[in-house]
């Protein structure tokens, strides 16, 4: 039985590739900050050592700590990058508040610094806050109006804010000076996608593939249209195309991972998880996609170290809770450790969830779940007492067997004078069975073996009886007398 997983499948499209989440950190710590309270430069140090060494346990990051050095070092003026690296910290542990502000402080400090300017954009743009994100863009591009690169992500962003007639003018205003410009084409079908018009979305993005076939993010838009229309197997070969073109591409690994585990195949949702996870490192979705898959393929260890793995980057992360308790309840059957994962959601949240979460209705699952199995053990726990019984009677009854067939066996052969010539012949295939059941020690033929033995014994004790009286041993009821003997006289 396939089991559903919480988190609910999101196609991604691709979009604007700047300001992507990475540090360009590096260093070593061996603990020999001895200044943090006063030094900037220790603090800032400090956070990218922790970034760079996880735990060599675990293999976990403490971004909580980094990311409080990096605060610190801001505070004390380390200037606009410690402000960045502090934002950056700040997203991975789920934080986008902190990481606006952040990045915000970073591009005010230095309205140059274009890293931290499409940072600020793209956490905006994950808030649902457009229209600033957008006012971001058009900054750049009313700096640099013949940047086309700009401002064909320009036209991303005016779609993210569904301001589409915009989008179509400045689309325009792009092909009339780069005609050949494929980005324009994939940002349009982005726009029909968001528009429900799939069939021009279709259209402008085969469009942008008949200038370059040779880009990912065109396949990877197609896949998620056809998605969208029902044509799973057209979404998968575009998905797969777009892999194809680039193993890493994020969005296609992650959309293709999706339908995967939907569809049951975890291995394949394995191979996608783990290119997008090393795509981006920090993105918990992707981990939460491979630690489901992992759990497909039996790998539960491997699944418990993800979901840790999240909930230790964002403790908010509802979804990374839920599957772990799913994974401990439902199949490792370790129901101690789901109630512990929800409890520690419940306790994360510090009181505030209302009485009807459905937190609380999976722990009344789990409980249930654990009565279930309780009773599942008892049962078969009786059922193999019952069976041990059985296999005992039975050998039993085996060893009993072996003596009551050699007794048999020597009355028939110190008798065989005056019992009726038939019976023996009968009596001795009897016990020639019999014998073979012994002998293969078939404990589990004894029973049926033993009905015939008790159908045949009592008629041979009574004729040995009779021979040890001195007269004829009678014929069994129904048999005529031997021949050449006269009949018994009534």
């Amino acid at each position: 039985m396939r089991t559903t997983f919480v988190l609910a499948f999101v196609a991604l499209l691709a979009g604007c590739p700047k300001g992507g989440a990475t540090t360009g950190l590096g260093g070593g710590d061996q603990g020999q900050f001895k200044n943090l309270e006063t030094s900037a430069p220790e603090n800032f140090q400090s956070g990218v050592t922790y970034l760079m060494n996880p735990d060599k346990k675990t293999g976990l990051i403490d971004y909580s700590t980094a990311y409080q050095r990096f605060l610190a070092a801001a505070n004390l003026g380390a200037g606009p990058k410690a402000h960045y690296n502090a934002g950056w910290t700040a997203e991975q542990l789920g934080q986008n508040a902190d990481a606006e502000m952040h990045y915000r402080k970073a591009w005010e400090a230095d309205p140059s610094y274009e890293t931290a300017m499409f940072s600020l954009a793209r956490v905006l743009e994950a808030e649902g806050k457009n229209a600033e994100a957008l006012a971001i863009h058009k900054t750049k591009v009313d700096a640099s109006p013949e940047n086309w690169e700009l401002r064909s992500d320009y036209v991303s962003s005016l779609v993210k804010a569904q301001r589409y007639d915009e989008a179509i003018a400045e689309a325009q205003e792009i092909l009339r000076h780069k005609k050949d410009d494929p980005s324009v084409y994939r940002n349009l079908s982005a726009m029909y996608y968001a528009q429900k018009n799939y069939g021009m979305s279709q259209l402008t993005a085969e469009k942008a593939l008949s200038i370059n076939e040779s880009d990912p993010g065109i396949y990877n838009n197609m896949g998620v249209t056809y998605l969208i229309q029902g044509d799973e197997q057209a979404a998968i070969e575009k998905f797969q195309k777009a892999i194809e073109l680039q193993s890493g591409n994020f969005e296609a690994n992650m959309n293709l991972g999706w339908v995967a585990l939907n569809s049951g195949d975890y291995t394949l949702a394995t191979t996608c998880f783990t290119a997008a996870t090393s795509a981006d490192t920090a993105n918990l979705d992707a981990k939460l996609g491979l630690a489901i898959s992992k759990r497909g393929t039996v790998d539960y260890e491997g699944a418990e170290e993800l979901y840790n793995q999240i909930i230790a980057a964002n403790p908010k992360y509802e979804a990374a809770y839920f599957n772990a308790a799913a994974l401990h309840s439902r199949y490792t059957k370790e129901f101690a450790k789901a109630q512990k994962y929800l409890d520690g959601y419940i306790a994360m949240a510090g009181g505030t969830l209302p009485s009807n979460h459905p937190v609380f209705a999976q722990k009344a699952e789990v409980d249930r779940l654990q009565a279930e199995e309780a009773e599942k053990k008892r049962i078969e726990a009786e059922q193999k007492k019952a069976e041990e019984e059985r296999e005992k009677r039975n050998q039993e009854l085996l060893t009993n067997m072996a003596n009551a067939v050699n007794g048999a066996k020597g009355k028939l052969t110190a008798q065989a004078a005056c019992i009726d010539p038939s019976f023996a012949e009968e009596i001795g295939m009897v016990l020639e069975q019999a014998q073979q059941v012994v002998d293969a020690k078939e404990a589990d033929m004894a029973p049926d073996m033993q009905q015939m033995l008790d159908a045949y014994l009592p008629a041979l004790d009574e004729m040995v009886a009779a021979c040890a009286g001195g007269a004829p041993a009678p014929a069994p009821e129904g048999e005529p007398a031997p021949e050449g003997e006269p009949a018994p006289t009534p």
